[in-house]
């Protein structure tokens, strides 16, 4: 099964299961799952975890199911065994240049400078950047998380 494919066949509770499964790095009982991930029940549990051994995500053995790493899920980076959206890290890249911008504009205000109109604008334009990858980041984040 292609990765496209796998992208569409995962919910938004069977990413959770899998991200929890990968958290743990240790064999989970359907049960263990409901409990922590707040299932209503140990069948919708297991319904999930059946979907996910069905793609090759998560395997089965006597003591329960582990997660196979490797998933590439699209807008996402693992970091670790963190699964972190892309936008977060683009925003870093964004806050590093704003934090270079800013100290330009306090060395030419040392230097009795007149910051130019463009450099104001390119703060601006830098910053609200930033803070709209930062915020749309932890928004996906709190989709696969809650």
């Amino acid at each position: 099964m292609s990765r496209n494919d796998i992208d569409k066949e995962l919910s938004k509770t069977s990413l959770r299961v899998y991200m929890y499964l990968l958290s743990r790095n240790e064999p989970i009982g359907p049960r263990q799952i409901m409990r922590e991930l707040g299932l209503s029940s140990p069948s919708l549990a297991y319904y999930h975890l059946k979907r996910l051994e069905e793609l090759g995500l998560v395997k089965r053995n006597n003591n329960g199911y582990i997660a196979v790493p490797g998933l590439k899920i699209e807008g996402y980076i693992f970091i670790g065994r963190k699964l972190i959206p892309r936008l977060i890290l683009y925003s870093f890249i964004y806050l590093g240049l704003l934090i270079v911008e800013i100290a330009g504009l306090i060395l030419n205000l040392l230097r009795d400078i007149t910051p130019t109109i463009e450099l104001i604008i390119l703060i601006i334009f830098t910053g609200m950047t930033f803070l709209l990858l930062l915020v749309e980041g932890i928004r996906s984040y709190k989709v696969v998380r809650t």
